[in-house]
């Protein structure tokens, strides 16, 4: 088991043009890459942020075959790094209802894991602003740890953090990293998301990296940057502002355990019937 591992969130703004959107996540992660990151995180929807409700549904892929599939595969390759690929739709047994699936490639460029996105995000953020992700997406069922160079990883998407039980299931598995590859609204961005962020970390004495989108984007919908990664203790150790870049983190995994042996919160937990 490695001690440590560097660690690189991709924030962008991603439009409604895939082409477009690969180019630039290339060259942030080529960059990553260049500053010794070993694993590196895309935002969610970083392929295709669409501009019409549906429009994802002309991009859909099947599982093992696609375009951008190909494309974080050779990419992974090319660098010898883990990529976790944010979330890109994946042809479910649902018809015009794909997953939102996060793929994880290793250094060789083969499959490591996926993970489809349980929570969907059915709200209204405000007064004209509203989202039906459900409309058009089929959601996810099963939590999904993986392990790396002995790192253990929980799998989780933007809106699954406002539901801990996904986390403490991650926190019975001993997952050291979380990872949260988000879409993260302006309006929830500014009162939510670095509490949820300090509070999955927290409450289950983990990291937690959370790549973002950020700005404007073509279909006028505006996300909240602030790519984050926390610690165990809930200290931010790294932090994006509005504007498209890399965040580049290490993570001492040691730091767990000197925690866990000083402060065994994980032990005292008591299940409520």
């Amino acid at each position: 088991m490695i001690s440590s591992v560097k660690v690189a969130s991709i924030q962008m703004t991603s439009s409604s043009e895939v082409d477009d959107n690969l180019a630039k996540a290339e060259n942030l992660i080529e960059s990553a890459a260049e500053q010794g990151a070993q694993l590196v995180v895309l935002p969610e929807s970083f392929a295709l942020m669409e501009k019409y409700h549906g429009q994802k549904l002309e991009h859909v892929e099947r599982d093992g075959h696609g375009k951008i599939q190909d494309w974080m595969s050779s990419l992974a390759k090319k660098l010898k790094l883990v990529l976790v690929g944010g979330t890109i739709a994946v042809e479910s047994e649902v018809e015009n209802k794909p997953y939102a699936r996060c793929y994880v490639y290793q250094e060789d460029g083969s499959l490591l894991t996926h993970y489809d996105k349980i929570h969907l995000f059915d709200v209204s953020v405000k007064e004209g602003e509203s989202y039906s992700e459900s409309s058009n997406t089929l959601a996810g069922s099963d939590p999904v740890v993986f392990n790396w160079q002995g790192i253990t990883f929980g799998c989780s998407v933007c809106y699954d953090l406002r539901f801990p039980e996904l986390y403490r299931y991650y926190q019975t598995h001993n997952v050291d990293v979380i990872l949260a590859p988000s879409a993260f609204t302006l309006a929830t961005g500014k009162v939510h998301w670095k509490l949820l962020l300090q509070a999955r970390a927290v409450e289950n004495l983990a990291f937690v990296v959370a790549p973002n989108q950020t700005g404007t984007h073509d279909n006028q919908r505006k996300t909240f940057g602030h790519s984050m990664v926390v610690d165990p203790w809930g200290d931010v150790i790294d932090e994006l502002q509005e504007d498209e870049g890399i965040s580049i983190a290490t993570l001492n995994i040691n730091k767990i355990g000197m925690i866990k042996e000083k402060f065994p919160v994980h032990l005292h937990r008591k299940l409520m019937s």
